[in-house]
């Protein structure tokens, strides 16, 4: 089909990869595109305007020129563009949209380069073009890497979504931008940290959230985005379209998605994530400076004694989870543990003739099953008679003094730099992390020489006793109760001749195993009547106890 030899619908094709192009404006693009359509006497029957669309995008997967290529083909006989580059970057898929345009006897003008492909001449340019659009896309996407590698290690934010709980700033002290603390998302990863080291697990976090109407990370930069920076489903209305920056005649609609819920994934990923500390990250990894330490963009969420501790308890979560997947969840759950080799017992249960059995049993097999039961109700009145009237204390965190944290970070770069050396292969590369570690070695060093103050945990009465808890909670309050107080009890069962035997009869021993602070509020001295046994520097008060009753074991 000739372009010029009769008069040709033409769909005009119009496309921006950014609204804020001013050099290749849509209205510039129209303007064309009409001027070549009134000179050759055709009529232009449609616009399919894109705007915010890259040039690597598929023209068929398109929003607007993707539906008249895919569905309308029939309204139209020419395709106009300012330039060929309007169309798209990649070769491959301009190749593919010329052999459409020729099959379905169709013809493509780019009105500014004199490109026609009704003519071989034309076909030919086309292609040659095609290739130098790839390879100017190329080269735009090697340009953006150098450029937001320069800014990530010059601590200014390269673009895109920013970690949940900041905000993209203009940067106050030069060009560019930074991150700053969002006054909104932030109280919520505060919540979220503080109920993560108050005990909660993810999951519960992420139901509670649900149930109070919260919006997830990406809802709440939608809303946002709208105009509407809230966390609140209840505050956001019922319709939130928005019209920005739109075009004389054109409507476009954003509307903020409410229908996905929170998820455990997403805040486990952000508690082990070092963005919440105000870090530079790049492709998941810290960015360093040339002194071997994480590059701060923006004051951190929480404190280095608060992230560490959030992975030690994520850490000592994760074991639990898998244990428990191993077996169903009991009221000792981390509790019970083998007085032979310290491992964690695990609950299980068992039907036979239609009576069920639970029973404590250690996979190291150290100990024989102990009957569940039993061993719930011994401990509940070890807990009764032993503590009964002692205050629960509540325990915070205080943090050490700046100097120690640092230390510890530092500590922490090197770790990671000596894994980053062993994995290099490069002279170059070998050479900077050495460089690195010698920078940090000098300032461990000088930090050493520093008197520090240890981060600590300290106990704040509550005014409540473990008696009156105990005697009001369920099951799972009261395994809540010993887990956070620190109380664990060590139980063995043995045949009466001390061997692992399947007698019906044999030898229960237990040890309550309390922490050295809790020992204080009962009254007994590090040198008093009590026994105590020291491990990993905290005394330990022993409490033992013998019982060679009916404690059985279900055979089969």
């Amino acid at each position: 089909m000739s372009s010029t030899s009769e008069k040709l619908r033409v769909l005009g094709r119009l496309r921006l990869s950014r609204s804020t192009e001013e050099s290749t404006s849509i209205a510039r693009q129209r303007e064309t595109i009409q001027q070549w359509a009134d000179a050759h006497g055709h009529t232009v029957v449609g616009w399919a305007e894109d705007v915010d669309v890259s040039g690597s995008v598929d023209p068929f997967e398109t929003p607007q020129l993707g539906p008249w290529l895919n569905d309308r083909p029939h309204e139209w006989d020419v395709l106009a563009a300012w330039k060929l580059d309007r169309l798209g970057r990649n070769a491959i898929q301009l190749s593919k949209l010329f052999g459409w345009v020729i099959e379905h006897d169709k013809t493509l003008v780019s009105c500014s380069e004199s490109i026609d492909l009704s003519t071989w001449a034309g076909r030919m340019l086309a292609n040659v073009i095609a290739g130098l659009a790839e390879g100017e896309l190329e080269a735009i996407r090697e340009r953006q890497r150098g450029s937001r590698h320069k800014l990530r290690n010059s601590a200014r934010w390269g673009g895109g979504k920013p970690p949940f709980g900041y905000l993209a700033v203009k940067n106050p002290d030069g060009d560019g931008w930074g991150l700053e603390v969002d006054p909104v998302a932030s109280k919520l990863v505060r919540r979220i940290v503080d109920e993560t080291l108050g005990g909660k697990s993810a999951n519960q976090i992420a139901s509670d959230l649900n149930k109070e109407g919260y919006l997830t990370p990406s809802q709440y930069y939608r809303a946002r985005s709208a105009g509407y920076p809230t966390l609140l489903r209840s505050e956001l209305p019922a319709d939130l379209d928005v019209n920005p920056k739109q075009e004389p005649g054109k409507v476009r609609r954003r509307k903020v998605r409410t229908e996905n819920p929170w998820t455990q994934t997403p805040i486990r990923n952000m508690l082990r994530s070092d963005a919440i500390r105000g870090y530079v990250h790049h492709n998941g990894e810290l960015v360093r400076d040339d002194d071997g330490m994480p590059i701060q963009i923006s004051e951190p969420l929480v404190s280095l004694d608060e992230w560490e501790l959030i992975q030690s308890t994520l850490d000592r979560r994760r074991d639990t989870n898998r244990a428990k997947r191993r077996t169903t969840l009991s009221p000792l759950a981390g509790v019970a543990v083998c007085l032979g080799c310290g491992y964690t017992l695990h609950h299980t249960r068992k039907i036979a003739r239609g009576i069920e059995y639970r029973y404590y049993r250690c996979e190291n097999k150290d100990t024989r099953d102990i009957r569940a039961d039993f061993l719930e109700e011994t401990v509940g009145e070890l807990v009764v008679d032993e503590i009964g009237d002692v205050e629960i204390m509540e325990r915070i965190w205080v943090p050490g003094d700046s100097k120690e944290m640092e230390l510890r970070e530092a500590v922490s770069a090197v770790d990671d730099l000596v894994v980053a050396l062993g994995k290099a292969t490069s002279s170059t590369v070998r050479d900077r992390i050495q460089k690195q570690i010698s920078a940090l070695d000098a300032r461990i060093s000088e930090l050493e020489a520093t008197p520090a103050r240890e981060a600590r945990w300290e106990y704040k009465p509550t005014g409540a006793v473990y008696r009156d808890v105990w005697e009001s909670s369920d099951s799972e309050g009261r395994r809540e109760l010993l887990r956070r107080s620190g109380i664990t009890v060590s139980v063995n069962l043995t045949g009466i001749d001390g061997k692992r035997s399947g007698n019906n009869s044999g030898t229960f021993e237990y040890r309550v195993n309390f922490p050295a602070e809790l020992m204080a509020n009962l009254g007994h001295p590090k040198d008093g009547e009590q026994p105590w046994k020291k491990i990993s520097g905290s005394f330990i008060p022993v409490f033992e106890r013998r019982s060679s009753a009916d404690i059985v074991r279900f055979e089969g």
